[in-house]
């Protein structure tokens, strides 16, 4: 029986787990785990990025795409405080997440050393199993059950060790640890689907809302909306279960979602909820019947009070209930519902259609979709940037992922990292506003070291134009949301990539056709009309009056009125 150190032991476990990747910064407290890796090199690649909160970003990202878990490392006190965000991003979309985080000597701990943090506390909250490594003996098994319940919980999982720990040597049998490992998940329960199916026929105006958990379901979603002739509306992270121009689609809901979704739900009479924890409940229906499917029961009747709650995977329930309820060949409802969606798509042509200077914001997602692959993958940023890719892109068998709980600027180009190392086979395009995009700007310089040929588009208005919005919305003058201009385009040269400055429409085709063969990472510097309001599928009279109180605030302090959208567009969505 020999000895190997605890670390390089711990990296053949990860290798045993099928993990090939870790993102990170190496450093005083975590080098000796850096220095494993580097002996399994040819086995498991590690990716220095330029700011831990992008390694955890993009192991967040890393997980939603493939739903392997996503790894990432830091050294303790600041390198762990900048993981945070990732990690919640993951805790908060319910994905898979490994950090391996550094800490100061173990003869050191207590004494108010050098960059001393509590991680265990700092990390309380975020992970489903977080642990202080003890003894070198029991770091092996301990990062193993990590792994083991990240998965099953589908959570964040944290270790901290410090790096005298990881050095010591140990039996080179303690890495007889098992990994096999399949999540457990709950089993349908009959009578649940049986009283599923009666409300089912009884209802006249069924909607489906699916959310990420049908993102494995999708040939079922659509089978099941079909058989029952529903309309489909989805939530943000939900886009791409069903395919934009699928007949019984109808958009997203909420302030980021369409006008015949709103009134959709709004005249149903049973809601059909899929894999969603959808929060914000005035956008679902005020008087309706509830079914929920889900693998979390604690989730049931979170949102909106439900009839009848279906434990269990979301294609599973989808099948037995497609199989079970009556065929609807044809619904008045889902005819109405499809005439307003007509309706809507006429109105987004002739944004799309839009060939001013200043560029309209719409007008760069049709330039976005005359590039982008059949399998291509989008990696969207928060701020209007969301706004504009739900409403304008259609995706057909592209992925795309955002932060959809957390809501995090800056996740954008993490992902777009993410995608790329994952399969690089594909493209990979990260959409973001130029206040998300400068948050996280220097690991662009990543993308050009690992050779990942992203592309990467800047909707450039010089402002954090979503929060002008927000502000205006209650009524409040805007305030504080207005940047200097940057060169991105400039920014990329000097990385090492390709950079393009879009300022004129005819401009906008010929610089993304480049950039789709350019075969280096690139990024579209779009200048876009900071004058393009991102205005919600359906204005309600709350939203009216907070307009109102803007324009007479904007009277009564600066002696003008502001310069509102096109009327034909307010009016549109508030009737």
């Amino acid at each position: 029986m020999g000895k190997k150190k605890a670390s390089d032991i711990v990296v053949q476990l990860f290798e045993n787990w099928g993990i090939d990747h870790v993102y990170g910064i190496p450093g005083d407290s975590i080098n000796t785990m850096v220095e494993a890796l580097r002996k399994k090199q040819d086995k498991i690649t590690f990716y220095n990025v330029r700011h831990e909160e992008v390694a955890s970003m993009a192991a967040a990202a890393y997980s939603k795409l493939t739903g392997k878990i996503g790894v990432c490392l830091a050294i303790g006190g600041p390198g762990a405080i900048h993981l945070l965000n990732g990690m919640y991003d993951a805790k908060m979309d319910h994905v898979p997440m490994l950090a391996l985080v550094g800490h100061i000597s173990s003869k050191l701990t207590g004494t108010d050393y050098f960059q001393e943090v509590n991680t265990y506390e700092l990390f309380k909250d975020v992970a489903v199993y977080n642990k202080d490594i003890t003894s070198a003996e029991s770091f092996p098994t301990v990062v193993n059950q990590a792994i083991r319940t990240a998965y099953q919980e589908q959570g964040v999982a944290v270790i901290s060790i410090s790096d005298d720990i990881a050095l010591q040597e140990i039996s080179d049998q303690t890495p007889q640890l098992s990994t096999l490992f399949e999540r457990k998940l709950p089993g349908l329960i009959e009578n649940d689907l049986v009283e599923a199916v009666k409300l089912i026929n009884e209802a006249e105006k069924p909607v489906i809302l699916a959310g990420v958990g049908t993102k494995h379901a999708k040939k079922e979603l659509a089978a099941f909306a079909e058989h029952i002739s529903a309309p489909v509306a989805i939530t943000l992270p939900g886009k791409g279960v069903l395919p934009d121009e699928h007949e019984n689609f109808i958009g997203n809901i909420g302030k980021i979602g369409t006008k015949p979704a709103y009134e959709a739900m709004k005249s149903s009479d049973l809601l059909i909820m899929v894999g969603t924890d959808y929060p914000y409940n005035a956008y679902l229906p005020d008087q309706a019947k509830g079914i929920q499917i889900d693998i979390n029961p604690v989730k049931m009747g979170k949102r909106f009070s439900i009839d009848v709650g279906i434990v269990g995977d979301a294609a599973a329930a989808l099948s037995w209930l497609t199989e079970h309820s009556e065929y609807v060949p044809e619904r008045q409802f889902l005819k109405i519902c499809q005439k307003n969606m007509a309706t809507w798509n006429g109105w987004m042509e002739e944004d799309l259609a839009k060939t001013n200077t200043p560029i309209a914001p719409q007008a760069v997602m049709g330039a976005i979709q005359d590039i982008a692959e059949d399998d291509a993958i989008f990696s969207v940023d928060v701020g209007t940037a969301t706004v504009w890719t739900t409403r304008y892109l259609k995706v057909k068998n592209q992925d795309f992922i955002i932060s959809a709980w957390l809501g995090t600027m800056g996740c954008g180009l993490p992902g777009a990292l993410a995608a790329k190392q994952a399969f690089p086979d594909r493209q990979a395009i990260a959409i973001c506003g130029d206040g998300a995009f400068s948050m996280v700007m220097q690991d662009f310089a990543t993308a050009v070291q690992y050779n990942w040929p992203i592309i990467v588009v800047v909707l450039n208005n010089r402002q954090l134009s979503f929060i002008k919005y927000e502000q205006q919305v209650v009524g409040q003058l805007t305030y504080a949301i207005d940047f200097q201009d940057i060169d991105y385009a400039k920014f990329a040269e000097a990385c090492g990539g390709k950079g393009f400055r879009i300022e004129k429409y005819e401009d906008l085709k010929p610089a993304f056709e480049a950039a789709k063969t350019a075969g280096v990472p690139v990024i579209l510097d779009v200048t876009v009309d900071v004058d393009a309001a991102p205005l919600p599928g359906k204005i309600v009279m709350d939203e009216a009056k907070g307009y109102a109180k803007y324009e007479m605030n904007s009277i009564k302090e600066n002696h003008k009125l502001e310069k509102m959208p096109p009327m034909k567009d307010v009016v549109r969505r508030f009737l």
